[in-house]
This record gives C-alpha cells, sequence and structure tokens, in this order.
C-alpha cells in the first residue's frame, strides 16, 4: 500500500467536488467523478482522516503544503459548517460520496448520518457525541480529552497516526490560546478531577502552552514544547495499572517500576516510526528532574535538565497537585500553588517559569491573603509582572514590605481569598 494511492484519491476527491459545482447533481460528469473517487478510495484500503487546521489541511501523519484547489475549497466550506475534520471508509461508495457532497453544499452537514462517512469538530469522536466547537472554552477542554486518551493509547502502542492525532490536539489548543486563555479557566476552576492519565497529560499540555506564548516563544518551539508535554507520561502505560493505582504507599520494587517510566516513555518516543521532535524524549526523561539536579531517573551529577523538560514540570506539578489520587486527598489551587513555592525556594522547581505559572494562574493578585514566612497575615498590594512571586504585600503589624527588597522574608502559604 504506497501514499501514491491516498494522493490519488486526495486528487479525485477534490476533482468530485469541482465537477459538482460545474455541473447539477446527477449529472454525467459527477457521477463518474464520484465513481473515480470511490474506486481510488477503495483501492487506498484503509480509512482517511483529513482535518482543517486554520490554514492547514491535515491527512493523516502529515500536512499537505499544496493542496488540490478543489479539495481546499471543500474542507473549507466544510469548516465554514463548523465541521473541520472528516474521516471516509474505505467502503464508502460513489452514492455516498454524492450524498454527503450534497449535504456540504446545502449546509445541512448536522444532519449527515452516513454508515462511512463522518464529519466533525476538528477531532471526531468515535461516537460523536459531541459536536460542539472546539473553540467553545469549556466545551472545547472537555471534547479534548477523548482524543488525547485514542492518541496516546496509539501512542503506546505504537500504531501509525498516533503522533499525528497528538500534532492535531496541540494544534487545536494553540488555536484556542490565541484568542485567549480560555483553556485555562476549565483547569484553574475545576476543584478535582479523578480521570487521572489523559486528563492530566491534557491539563500539562495545555498549561504548558500558555506559558510557552506568555515567554513569547516562537511557533515552532511553542508546538514542540506542547506536543512534548502531551507525550511526558506516555511511559506509564508500560506501568502495571495495580501499582498506578495502588492505595497507599508503594514499596521499593513497586516504586523501582514506576519511577523507570521516564525512561519507558524516552524509549518509546524515540523508536516511533514517524519522525519526533527531538524534544519529545528529552522531555519524557527528564520531567522528574529538578532545576537543582535532583529527581529521577538516576543521572551524572553534571547532567542539567532542558529548560522545556523544567518548564513542563512546572505544570506537571500544579496538576499532580490538583488530583484525585488513590495515594492523596487533591489540594487546593492556593495549596498546591503554595506546596510550589516551597519547591522554588528550595530548588527543584524553576523560579522564572514558577513566577510565568503563577501570572498565568492569576494567583498572588492584590488582596489575596497570604501567610508570610515569620507567621504574619498579609495582604498582596502590588504584583510585579517581573518579579511576580515577590509582591509588595501590606502585612499586619509592618505595615507595607516589598519582598523584593526583603530576602529573609518569603510568602510561605497562599491563602483560599475567604481566609
Amino acid at each position: 500500500m504506497t501514499r501514491d494511492l491516498l494522493d490519488r484519491f486526495l486528487r479525485d476527491l477534490g476533482a468530485f467536488y469541482r465537477a459538482r459545482l460545474m455541473y447539477p447533481a446527477g449529472n454525467d460528469q459527477v457521477v463518474r467523478a464520484a465513481e473515480r473517487a470511490a474506486v481510488s478510495l477503495s483501492a487506498w484500503g484503509q480509512r482517511v482522516r483529513i482535518a482543517w487546521m486554520g490554514q492547514d489541511l491535515l491527512v493523516e501523519d502529515r500536512t499537505l503544503a499544496d493542496p488540490p484547489a478543489a479539495l481546499r475549497a471543500l474542507l473549507e466550506r466544510l469548516a465554514a459548517a463548523g465541521r473541520e475534520g472528516v474521516h471516509l471508509d474505505p467502503e464508502a461508495g460513489a452514492e455516498e460520496l454524492e450524498a454527503w457532497i450534497e449535504c456540504v453544499l446545502g449546509g445541512d452537514v448536522d444532519h449527515w448520518a452516513g454508515h462511512h462517512i463522518r464529519v466533525g469538530s476538528l477531532l471526531l469522536d468515535k461516537t460523536q457525541a459531541s459536536t460542539a466547537r472546539l473553540t467553545r472554552a469549556a466545551a472545547g477542554y472537555l471534547s479534548l480529552i477523548p482524543q488525547v486518551q485514542e492518541a496516546l493509547s496509539d501512542l503506546s502502542q505504537e500504531k501509525a497516526g498516533g503522533l499525528t492525532r497528538a500534532r492535531e490536539i496541540v494544534r487545536a489548543i494553540a488555536s484556542q490560546l490565541a484568542t485567549g486563555e480560555e483553556l485555562v479557566n476549565p483547569i484553574r476552576d475545576l476543584k478535582t478531577h479523578d480521570d487521572y492519565t489523559f486528563t492530566h497529560a491534557l491539563n500539562v499540555c495545555v498549561i504548558s502552552a500558555a506559558m510557552c506564548r506568555s515567554l513569547g516563544l516562537g511557533k515552532a518551539f511553542v508546538d514542540a514544547i506542547s506536543l512534548a508535554a502531551l507525550c511526558h507520561d506516555v511511559g506509564k502505560e508500560k506501568v502495571p495499572p495495580e501499582i498506578l493505582n495502588k492505595r497507599g504507599a508503594l514499596d521499593p520494587e513497586e516504586k523501582a517500576l514506576m519511577d523507570r517510566h521516564p525512561v519507558e516513555g524516552a524509549a518509546l518516543l524515540m523508536n516511533l516510526p514517524e519522525a519526533v521532535d527531538p524534544l519529545l524524549p528529552v522531555v519524557a526523561y527528564e520531567h522528574h528532574l529538578g532545576a537543582d539536579g535532583s529527581g529521577y531517573p538516576a543521572h551524572p551529577a553534571r547532567r542539567r535538565a532542558h529548560p522545556a523538560s523544567l518548564l513542563v514540570a512546572v505544570a506537571d506539578v500544579y496538576d499532580a497537585l490538583r488530583t484525585v489520587r488513590t495515594y492523596q486527598e487533591p489540594r487546593s489551587a492556593a495549596e498546591a500553588v503554595s506546596v510550589m513555592l516551597e519547591r522554588g525556594r528550595s530548588g527543584v522547581l524553576q523560579e522564572t517559569f514558577l513566577g510565568v505559572f503563577a501570572r498565568l494562574l492569576g494567583v498572588l493578585r492584590p488582596s489575596d491573603p497570604v501567610i508570610l514566612s515569620d507567621g504574619r497575615r498579609a495582604r498582596v498590594q502590588r504584583r510585579r509582572d517581573h518579579d511576580p512571586l515577590r509582591p509588595v504585600v501590606d502585612a499586619e503589624g509592618g505595615g507595607v514590605v516589598d519582598l523584593a527588597r526583603s530576602r529573609d522574608l518569603w510568602i510561605e502559604h497562599i491563602l483560599d481569598a475567604e481566609g
């Protein structure tokens, strides 16, 4: 099965759409074009996934740099109707192709119910339960979770297309973040969550992407870090579920198996048949290494984690602290950030990235209550954008204190707003 067969189908599909624009339904030219498209799809012999991403046309594992004009026009029309993706099974015949095109041209894709052609939002649910656009904030966030599950499951089994679906998720997130920070809000506002594996991967990806944008990094670097963040825990697929879900502390043997997941993840990503950005295995391997060289896997003392790994680690720690696990109760957002501040002071978390995260999450804002390292309560009076972790505070019995100038005094705990 060669890529030429897929390319032939894409050309024939575009030609069929162009013929239908030129002639009425049922015209001999249209019928013959539909038949050619059906034959070439059958010759390809497997499902074809096509997605329209902004100005990019994605087909299976690649972005088409110069797609046929008619095919681009078809996907643009589909996207205008709120459906950025289509799956076509090889069993789809000429009649079903014709019926689908009529639906697209009539703007009635909401009622399409073909057996072998499915349309939907950017990434199609297997059940088609949700037709909400990914550009709607909470709905977009929640609709990504099953897509993350499918992509990471395929990656862990080294199936073709897993990395492509992961890239599509990253592109969807990037598109949403480009219009604001709506995807961060559901993460910040969730009290707890317990669908750990896939929700965690999505949350770490969203937070990392938002941090990269806040830092003003270039698009290629943002995409690479975001994809690495989505895949950072893929090695946990190699950890037995009874260890992942164990209640209570792990014994030494179990902990050794758990601590191998960065190694397993890096090896899996390096051995994928698809081309992989070098950052993916690096972040998978290093996301449990501290900025001070602590953490695991065991490594030479001179090894320093890549900055991308340190950025992803901030997002990873926050979401882990906020999550319901069999061995821990979830922390509130204020409690989680308080723990992270301590890890920043001790050198485990990189403080620059921690400051970016705090600003993004909206903590340590004016009037937020805190407890200082000397035990006094205080309220944030003014926050510096360049040093958000050391704001000016109004302390009990001590007036205004500039924490940036009082290095022997720091914020020990952030209190909930009512605190």
